[in-house]
């Protein structure tokens, strides 16, 4: 009788030199686009005064570029070494994430109060499809993060989780509001796509394969866009938003 050859394990998912380079280069470059695209709507607000800005949009920002300082500095602090102070410094990036949560979604109600519709090349007919899609970016950055804390441990997840955060959830606004890029819905689309599949297509480059928490960026890069689209459309969404609204 023939021995039952067992399948191989499938092996962990090795570290690479590369890695801390990586993500270090990627929350820049992450976090230039994001402040540069909403750089160029909100600074000319605050700088000339031609509009008034409400509070919450002050804090929202406030709390925003408090979150892109802690990614850059964490990635920094891994290429240095420190992980200890890594870890510390994360207990405080989760309470960030958590503001960014609140303020993000009282941004967003406040925007459709307001009658946004969106920005040139992303406007929806009416202010509930524009509320949906602040909604799905917020709540999108918020599960990855929390995904991120959850596999905290696991270094290989854990920063792809926080990457995926933010590329996922936080740089399709600042793109949409690039100079040059702005209200061209074929460049916003495009330069977003690119920007979600730069970390899987670097675990190609140097594993060979793509690590399963980038799953959830796939997701948001292929599945979430179209289903925002009809899911603004329906009247179980309309009746949701105006109940958000008031």
């Amino acid at each position: 009788m023939l021995p039952v050859r067992r399948p191989s394990p499938v092996p962990a998912f090795p570290s690479h030199p590369a890695d801390r380079r990586f993500y270090a280069a990627m929350s820049v470059v992450a976090s230039v686009v994001i402040v540069t695209g909403f750089a160029s709507t909100y600074g000319p607000k605050v700088i000339t005064g031609s509009r008034p800005v409400p509070a919450i949009i002050h804090l929202h920002a406030g709390v925003f570029l408090c979150w892109l300082v802690l990614f850059v500095a964490q990635t920094l602090l891994v290429v240095r070494g420190h992980i200890q102070a890594h870890v510390r410094l994360g207990q405080a990036g989760l309470a960030i994430a958590g503001a960014m949560l609140v303020t993000g979604l009282a941004t967003a109600i406040d925007a459709a109060r307001s009658g946004h519709k969106g920005i040139p090349g992303v406007e929806f007919p009416d202010t509930q499809g524009f509320l949906l899609l602040n909604v799905s970016s917020i709540v999108i950055f918020s599960l990855l993060v929390a995904a991120g804390w959850w596999w905290r441990r696991r270094p290989q997840a854990h920063k792809r989780f926080m990457l995926a955060a933010t590329v996922a959830g936080l740089m399709p606004p600042g793109i949409s509001r690039l100079p040059g890029i702005a209200g061209h819905d074929g460049a916003i689309a495009a330069l977003a796509v690119a920007f979600l599949l730069v970390g899987p297509a670097y675990d190609i480059a140097t594993r060979k394969r793509i690590h399963p928490a980038y799953s959830g960026l796939l997701l948001a890069a292929f599945i979430v866009p179209p289903v925002v689209l009809r899911l603004s459309r329906t009247d179980a969404w309309r009746a949701a938003a105006a109940w958000m609204v008031g």
